[in-house]
Formats: structure tokens, C-alpha cells, sequence
């Protein structure tokens, strides 16, 4: 392999680490979890699963999402505190996977969930679970995720509408995209507004074993010319 070969498999490779290089943190948002008391005449939330005192014990700032054992559907949350962030350049959510269950032990297992906007407080209310949304951030299948994993959104477009309004606060709630009590539950934390896609920081295992033959070229090339 000549040179120019070995330094395009060696930058190409390289390239996949360069998000973790350019991401940049615009805000870190407080998280939390609320239930909703499924004997009750509407669905409304009513007690937290997780917020910053530690809700039942639990971790503090999980965002939990799913069913608990028949009879309550929990919702994760997390806002973030517009004041004096501006309108310029692109904005990503970003979160990591807690745990592949949730916070009481309901089992994981596949499932939608749904990403939405809505108008915050800056404060844990439990009548976040049903507020109105502002927008549709996206959607994810938990198959196949894994404790560590990264989920980004591009949110740019509602959080500069947001912050046009004089929102005070940016609000993301997460919810099974269909309603099952008895369902799965998933956990979530480590919410942030980013610059950039935050899954560009993780190189995936294809990228990992491309710089290996990368590498492996490169002190191949250096043997032969030794040789010589």
C-alpha cells in the first residue's frame, strides 16, 4: 500500500472521532420523571418517578418511560433555561441511556417512544406530563439499545421558535407512541442541548476496526522499509 493509500484509510478512519471535536454544549437541562394515576377520571400526572430530590428513593434526574405494572404510564421530561440563549446556529437534544428497564424494575423490551416540545417553567411541575406540545421532535424504537447509548434530535427549528416567543424555558418530553401500562419501560439521563449530532462522538465498531487496518498498514509499510 503506498502512502497516499495508507493516509486516506488512516483520515477516514480518523474522521469518525471528529464529532467529538466539534460538539459543543449549549445548555444542560434538569430531568426528571412523572406518572399519571391511571384510576382517576382523566389522564393526568400525578406523582414523580424520579426528580432532583431523588423521587421514592430513585436516582435523581432520570428520565423513566413506559408502563409500571398495569397501572400507570410514566413519562420522562427535561427543560432547559432560554435566558440569553440566542436564535443562531443548529441545535441538537441529546441523552443517554440509563438503564434497559425502569427505574422499579418493569422489564425493558421494544417500543416506540415519542419526542415532543413543549412550552417549560424552568420548574419540575407534574402537569408537564399532559402539557400541550409545540412540535413533534422525533421518534425512536428501543430495540437493540444498549446502557451508554447516545440518542440526538435536531431541534433548532422549534427551539428558535421558542425562544422568538420569549418562551422561558425549552421543554422535551419523552412518551410511549402508544399508550400501555403494562408495557416495557426504558430510562433515560444526561440531557443537554448540543451544537452538533452528540451520536457523531461515538465511532461505531465499523469505524474502530477500519482505523485498525489503518493502522496495521501503516506499521506494515514501516516494516518493509525497515527490511529494506
Amino acid at each position: 500500500m503506498g502512502k497516499k493509500s495508507m493516509w486516506c484509510a488512516f483520515a477516514l478512519a480518523s474522521g469518525m472521532f471528529a464529532g467529538a471535536a466539534n460538539a459543543a454544549l449549549i445548555t444542560n437541562g434538569f430531568t426528571y420523571s412523572v406518572a399519571d394515576d391511571f384510576t382517576g377520571p382523566s389522564l393526568v400526572g400525578t406523582h414523580f418517578h424520579s426528580n432532583t430530590g431523588g423521587a421514592f428513593g430513585n436516582p435523581a434526574g432520570k428520565a423513566e418511560v413506559g408502563g409500571f405494572f398495569g397501572t400507570e404510564e410514566v413519562r420522562g421530561l427535561s427543560e432547559y433555561n432560554l435566558a440569553g440563549l440566542s436564535t443562531a446556529g443548529p441545535a441538537f437534544v441529546s441523552f443517554n441511556v440509563y438503564l434497559a428497564d425502569g427505574l422499579f424494575g418493569q422489564g425493558g423490551g421494544a417500543f416506540d417512544i415519542d419526542v415532543y416540545a413543549y412550552v417549560g417553567n424552568n420548574a419540575e411541575d407534574l402537569s408537564d406530563w399532559e402539557a400541550a406540545t409545540t412540535g413533534l421532535v422525533g421518534s425512536f424504537n428501543t430495540a437493540g439499545l444498549a446502557v451508554g447509548n447516545i440518542l440526538s434530535f435536531d431541534v433548532n427549528s422549534l427551539l428558535d421558535a421558542a425562544i422568538t416567543a420569549g418562551d422561558p424555558s425549552f421543554g422535551i418530553r419523552l412518551q410511549q407512541r402508544t399508550r400501555d401500562i403494562s408495557g416495557p419501560a426504558y430510562t433515560f439521563d444526561n440531557f443537554r442541548l448540543t451544537t452538533t449530532d452528540d451520536t457523531t462522538s461515538v465511532p461505531a465498531p465499523a469505524s474502530l476496526a477500519l482505523l485498525g487496518i489503518g493502522l496495521a498498514a501503516l506499521a506494515g509499510s514501516r516494516g518493509k522499509r525497515t527490511a529494506a
